[in-house]
Parts: C-alpha cells; structure tokens; sequence
C-alpha cells in the first residue's frame, strides 16, 4: 500500500469528520438569535466584581481579519435586581486594570460550560470603585434591572470583560450566560469537508494505482517466464 496514500486518505478522513462536527454543531446547538450560548447560570463573589482577563484577539494573523466584526460577535447575559442592578462592560484590559487598582475583585482563570463552573482568584483591595457606567473607556456595556444584554462585534485588541453592581458596591450575585455568534462556522466546516473529500478521493487512487503498479510487477516476470522459457519446436 502507498504510504502518501494512506497518509492522505487518513487526513482526509479527519479533515470530513471535523467539517461535520462544525456543520452539526452550526444546526443543532444555537439558540432563537443564532448564538451557541452556554445557559444562565448563577455566580457570586462578596467583592466588587468579576473580571475576565486575557480576551487577546489578533496578536498574530493578518489584520484585516480582526476589524470590529469579522469573527463575529459576543453575547454575555446576567441579572439584576431592584436592589443590586447589574453592570456589564468590556474595555481595554490597561484600562480595567487602572480602574480597578486596589480595589478586591475576583479574576476568572477558567470558565467551564458542560457542566458549568467557574474558577476564580481573589485580588484582595480596599479602595472603593466609581460607578463604572460614569468612566468613558467600555466599548460595549448593559447595565439595569433584569436581564441584561452584552453584544459586542469582535475585534483586534487586548480585552477584559466586568461584571459587577451598577452602583459599584461589593456583593455580587446574579445569573450570568455566555454566547457567540460565528459567521465563518458553516464556511469552515464546509471547507474541511470539501477539503477532506478531496485528500480522501486523492488518497484512494494512489493507494490502488500503487496495487495495480505492483500486481504488474509481480506477475510480469512470471508472464515473460511462460512466454520465452518454452521449449522450442525442432
């Protein structure tokens, strides 16, 4: 058998089932808006917030893929009540952290959908927040009683997202859900399976050229043996 062969029928295999993956993923799991969303699901911190570091878009890569929107969007959802109405922002991570020096917050290191968990390291503080819906610096932010909506188009950028009181004041408790919406899904789970159709069909007629190559030469001596080792009439 032809090892570039089955090297490329075995890619070919992977590449077909990771587009269908993707393409029964884009189907199946999103919700009325088109987002794959994650549920609501409670947190509670007794500092001033949460904090979620580290949204990194576009260190490497061609930049014309990291405009406002090209990736798609981001939805987050929570809660607030008459008592403690809920904020929700995103902006530059240099400008959350200024904004929240000193002060006791609680950092999201890991964030698990099935099931759902959270976890979280404590940044101690003492010093008490300004209300964050005074401060210019969100480039997309909810805030009020009730469900609260987040949508932000992706872009180029090192990000944090916040959540906490609107009024700034420590204890947060609500029900919170993650969402994206991925424009370029279908497109690359239609690609990987077109590509895999392609590595596969390339793979297999390698494979039976190079049998059909090899039943030639296994039998071409043994023809010629037949053909020429026959004793001659005298």
């Amino acid at each position: 058998m032809s090892l570039a062969g089955a090297c490329l029928l075995l890619l070919g295999l992977v590449s077909l089932g990771a587009g269908g993956v993707l393409l029964a993923v884009h189907a199946t799991k999103r919700d009325s808006s088109g987002y794959y969303a994650s549920g609501s699901n409670p947190i509670a911190t007794p500092t001033h917030a949460f904090v979620a570091e580290g949204l990194k878009v576009g260190n490497e890569g061609p930049g014309w893929l990291f405009r406002r929107g090209r990736l798609g969007s981001l939805r987050i959802t929570a809660t607030g009540s008459a008592e403690k109405p809920v904020f929700i922002g995103i902006a530059p991570r240099d400008r959350v952290a200024a904004y929240l020096g000193g002060v006791a917050y609680d950092e999201v290191s890991d964030l698990e959908f099935d099931p759902f968990s959270v976890t979280t390291r404590r940044h101690p503080g003492t010093v008490t927040p300004t209300r964050p819906s005074a401060l210019p610096m969100w480039s997309a932010s909810a805030s009020g009683v009730g469900s609260q909506s987040l949508r932000w188009q992706v872009q180029g950028g090192d990000w944090a997202v916040v959540l906490m009181n609107a009024d700034a004041t420590p204890g947060v408790a609500t029900n919170v859900g993650v969402g994206a919406k991925l424009g370029f899904l279908p497109w690359l789970g239609a690609a990987l399976a077109v590509l895999g159709v392609g590595l596969g069909t390339g793979g297999a007629v390698m494979i039976v050229a190079d049998r059909g190559r090899l039943r030639r030469v296994a039998t071409g001596p043994e023809t010629t043996a037949t053909a020429f080792g026959r004793p001659s009439t005298p």
